[in-house]
């Protein structure tokens, strides 16, 4: 090998040398950039996060609007089948509905033509209410917010002879035909008319009802008796079987008329018989 060739060979490696080296030194600026761009990948963690909440957010809107979906404002009827101080089960012709009752349920009834505010405890079963709140379909619960009492629609009408009269509770006892002894509870609202054979029906009233007098009552049976009944219309009829006068009249003359006649037939004929 000549000396020209030896000196560009030499020199072909130190450019392979310089070549190689500038790469190398070419290379750290990218890798320094790699390794301080790696905190700048601070956002790409943050925006999964950011989803996550968007996730979540849609998951909340969901929830609240099947909420809306299951609570509903309702009005039921039906009646009472139990009540205690926190809740009630109301029986309606479908099922029976489970009522919540709070502090705040406004409870009112129709009292003498007067509209009442009542309370909680003046629910009773049998109670026909009609009740207005929120209705929770998932819990199948009825949370109260107005409760109103229905006057009773059932009436009856009995018809018999006056066996007793109360006159400070205002209370008649009435025997029927059918061998039933019935109470009749007389209310401030009763009315009350009188059949007489010279006026007809005339106006009547409690203190001119007597024992014997045949009444036609009708009312609305009590919630805790069968054989009680608050009484709207009262027609007396009068003593028209005599009841109440036949005792006396029976019982009375019997034992004189026997005793007066007894001794009259007895005692002048014993005594003509031993005188001879």
């Amino acid at each position: 090998m000549n000396p020209k060739q030896s000196i560009y060979t030499s020199f072909g490696k130190t450019l392979v040398k310089i070549a190689i080296l500038t790469l190398m030194f070419s290379a750290l600026p990218a890798n320094l950039y790699a390794e301080t761009a790696t905190p700048s990948a601070t956002p790409k963690t943050t925006e999964p996060t950011g989803n996550a909440q968007i996730e979540e957010l849609k998951t909340r809107l969901a929830t609240k609007v099947a909420e809306l979906r299951t609570v509903v404002k309702r009005a039921m009827y039906g009646t009472v089948k139990s009540v205690s101080m926190t809740s009630a089960a109301v029986e309606t012709k479908t099922k029976d509905i489970k009522i919540e009752l709070t502090d705040d349920v406004v409870v009112s009834q129709i009292i003498s033509g007067k509209r009442t505010v009542l309370s909680i405890e003046d629910l009773e079963v049998k109670d026909p209410i009609t009740v207005f709140g929120s209705y929770d379909e998932t819990l199948d619960l009825l949370k109260a917010q107005y409760i109103f009492i229905e006057s009773a629609t059932n009436t009856t009408h009995v018809a018999g002879t006056v066996a007793d009269v109360d006159s400070e509770d205002f209370v008649l006892t009435v025997n029927t035909k059918e061998g039933r002894t019935i109470t009749i509870d007389i209310e401030k609202t009763t009315k009350t008319t009188a059949w007489t054979p010279s006026g007809g029906i005339v106006k009547g009233g409690f203190s001119k009802i007597a024992i014997g007098d045949t009444v036609h009552i009708i009312g609305t049976p009590d919630k805790k008796s069968d054989n009680r009944i608050s009484a709207t219309r009262i027609l007396d009829l009068g003593n028209i079987t005599g009841a109440a006068s036949a005792p006396t009249v029976t019982t009375a003359p019997s034992p004189e008329a026997t005793s007066s006649v007894t001794p009259k037939s007895t005692t002048p004929k014993p005594t003509p018989t031993p005188t001879p």
